[in-house]
This record gives structure tokens, C-alpha cells and sequence, in this order.
């Protein structure tokens, strides 16, 4: 995926999505990074699919998504 492609799915999210979208892109830089320091560790294929599904769902307006993990959690107990 070219940096424009990207750059066009992210103008294309939610604004309320940028927050997530800029942990995601957090989290995949530190583990870059980790991984850059320690390259005989490498994510499972497992949860490098995981993180990819979480992309995709984070991106389907069909999906229920909740703004806090409290408002997550009213949800489950309710």
C-alpha cells in the first residue's frame, strides 16, 4: 500500500475515528521499533492477522463501535 493510498482512507474515516487511528499508527511504529532492535522477534502470524482484521473492522460502518470502553462496557452489562 502506497503512503497516498493511506492517506486517502484516512481523510475518507470518521473525524471521531482519528484518535484510534493515530494509536493504531502509534502502536505499529513502537513495534517497529522493537522489532528493529530485537529482529529475531517476530509478531505470530496470529496477531498479525488479528491487528489486520482490527484495521478492517475499524473501517466497516456496519460494525457497533463504542467512543470509550466505559460506554463499552454499559453496553455488555445492559
Amino acid at each position: 500500500m502506497s503512503y497516498e493510498a493511506l492517506l486517502e482512507q484516512i481523510k475518507a474515516a470518521p473525524e471521531e475515528c482519528l484518535d484510534e487511528i493515530s494509536d493504531f499508527i502509534d502502536f505499529v511504529v513502537y513495534r517497529h521499533e522493537k522489532q528493529n532492535e530485537k529482529s529475531e522477534e517476530k509478531p505470530t502470524r496470529q496477531l498479525a492477522s488479528a491487528m489486520l482484521e482490527a484495521l478492517q473492522i475499524s473501517g466497516d460502518s456496519s460494525v457497533k463501535g463504542f467512543k470509550s470502553t466505559k460506554e463499552l462496557f454499559e453496553d455488555l452489562n445492559a
